[in-house]
């Protein structure tokens, strides 16, 4: 009796166990398929920015004449020069 008892709590929880399996499994497959719904574009909203539109933009930074080339540029126009040269 005592056996037969086990046996029987043993099958139910291994079935429990199986169950849960196959909804995590499931519910992988569908957040991978969420997933791959909005990457591709379909669900698309159009997001509109709220607020005044002209303090969205940003002003143009000028470049002053002040500004002198760093050590970097200054190394690659002259290997520009020298490979212009050489060829």
């Amino acid at each position: 009796m005592f056996v037969v008892l086990i046996t029987r709590l043993r099958q139910k929880v291994l079935k429990g166990l199986r169950l849960v399996f196959a909804l995590a499994v499931l519910a992988i497959l569908v957040v991978q398929l969420v997933n791959l719904v909005k990457c591709s574009g379909l669900y698309d909203h159009e997001k509109v920015p709220s607020g005044n539109p002209m303090r969205v933009q940003a002003p143009v930074i000028e470049v002053s004449e002040d500004d002198r080339p760093g050590l970097l540029d200054r190394a690659v126009e002259q290997l520009v020069k020298y490979y212009r040269h050489k060829t």
